[in-house]
């Protein structure tokens, strides 16, 4: 509607003058000729001033703009990537500059930083925020962009906005993407023996690697990955020549001794042993059957079992790498709850061995303390806890997600339109007790 604003008042204007009665020079010439003299200084007509603005007022109130900025609920991607540099700034520098205005005329909001875990800060005005959203830093190895806008909703009832360099998530009204194509080596794996290189450029790359002394060339194909292999069990490594972003330059692999809880039996005891394990409280044996999902990394050993059966399927999992199960008779132990996963099945799908997040059942131990498999089954349930990794190790990281274009939220529901038609009325009642036609003098 504000394209009718100029023809309005020019429609306003050009009446106003048709109707306005000429003005006669009845003085006399002599003033005429003083007028002509004189500069030209142009006077305020309010009365054409006062129906030009009720016109401005009503073009106005037809368009219904909103009464003042709505709240917001503002995600910021956290994620190691948005550490790459752009120029003498990073990502997240960019983000905040681009966010920073909408921020602080906001007049309530909620920030939240999408990070492994996200976090949120307010509800409260958007200046008070500030402080928050200039001290943010981006390290995480993903931003869980769906859950932080789940968890600013709950907090505010608004229209969320991200920042990010990733592509926009669904559910977003508005979406501010930041980054440019950077050409990227980093190192996204570490294991024993072993690590992975990835490259974000359109073009291969060849990697220098520091190890103590020595330093290693790997070729790495573009936007794909590369492996250095027959390292030493436990490693420190150092990327020299990694790009744009810092954090996926450097990682380690060791080994620590695990802690313990276990129940005193010789055979768990020669096991641990065995495998360098000490007293602690990181992992627990347990005899008995689970009652739900364990708290902590929990080893079960059922309490008893049936009559043995033979093993007929074993499910492709890391807990059975190298564990040959095929033709062993194992005793069925009693059932564990639905949010554990048969790994090992017996004739009918009996399930002899289940597992879970942090979960492993077995049969009784008095069926098993003597097999092969047993310390093989034990030590790759230990070995995720074993084992002490360093570096961003992030592919998704590492390989710089690409931003798609910005938009921003669709503005608020009008709300002003009432209070402009209302503030027009008033400027035309104005006008007309300034303006009233005076009444004549009756004829004598």
């Amino acid at each position: 509607m504000l394209w009718l604003l100029l023809p309005v008042l020019l429609l306003v204007y050009l009446l106003y003058r048709a109707r306005r009665p000429k003005v006669r020079p009845w003085a006399g010439v002599w003033l005429w000729q003083r007028g002509r003299r004189k500069r030209f200084r142009p006077r305020l007509d309010l009365r054409l001033f006062l129906l030009l603005l009720a016109a401005a007022l009503m073009v106005l109130a037809l368009e219904d703009p909103p009464l003042g900025p709505s709240p917001m609920i503002f995600v910021v991607d956290a994620s190691a990537s948005m550490a790459t540099r752009e120029g003498a700034k990073t990502r997240l520098d960019l983000a905040k500059e681009r966010l920073l205005p909408l921020l602080e005329r906001t007049p309530e909001a909620v920030l939240v930083r999408a990070g492994e875990k996200p976090e949120a800060y307010g509800p409260a005005p958007g200046i008070a925020l500030r402080t928050r959203l200039l001290a943010l830093e981006a390290k995480d190895r993903e931003a869980r962009l769906e859950e932080a806008i789940a968890l600013g909703r709950r907090l505010l009832k608004a229209p969320v906005l991200v920042a990010s360099d990733g592509p926009a998530p669904p559910g977003a009204e508005g979406y501010i993407g930041v980054g440019s194509p950077r050409e990227n080596l980093g190192i996204v794996a570490v294991a024993q023996g072993f690590l992975a290189l990835g490259n974000s450029a359109s073009r291969t790359l060849v990697a220098q690697v520091e190890m103590g002394s020595k330093v290693e060339e790997v070729r790495v194909p573009a936007r794909g990955f590369a492996r250095l292999e027959n390292l030493p069990p436990t490693f420190t490594a150092r990327l020299l020549n990694g790009g744009a972003l810092d954090l996926d330059d450097g990682a380690g692999f060791g080994l620590k001794r695990l802690g313990v809880d276990y129940p005193k039996a010789p055979a768990l005891e020669r096991l641990f042993l065995l495998l360098g394990a000490v007293p602690g409280e990181e992992v627990r044996v347990r005899i008995g059957v689970p009652q739900g999902l364990p708290d902590r990394p929990t080893l079960y050993l059922a309490p008893s079992g049936g009559n043995p059966i033979p093993v007929l399927f074993a499910t492709p999992h890391p807990l059975l790498e190298g564990v040959a199960l095929l033709g062993e008779r194992l005793p069925p132990p009693p059932p564990p709850p639905s949010s554990w996963q048969p790994l090992v099945e017996g004739e009918d799908g009996v399930g002899l061995v289940y597992f879970t997040e942090g979960g492993l059942y077995l049969p009784p131990l008095a069926a098993i303390q003597e097999r092969p498999f047993f310390p093989l089954l034990v030590y790759n349930f230990l070995r995720p806890y074993r084992e002490v990794r360093t570096g961003l190790l992030s592919a998704g990281e590492t390989l710089l997600p690409t931003p798609g274009p910005s938009f921003l939220p669709p503005t608020s529901q009008g709300g002003a339109g009432r209070f402009l038609a209302l503030l027009a009325a008033l400027v035309l009642l104005l006008e007309a007790l300034l303006f009233r036609p005076k009444p004549r003098a009756q004829e004598a």
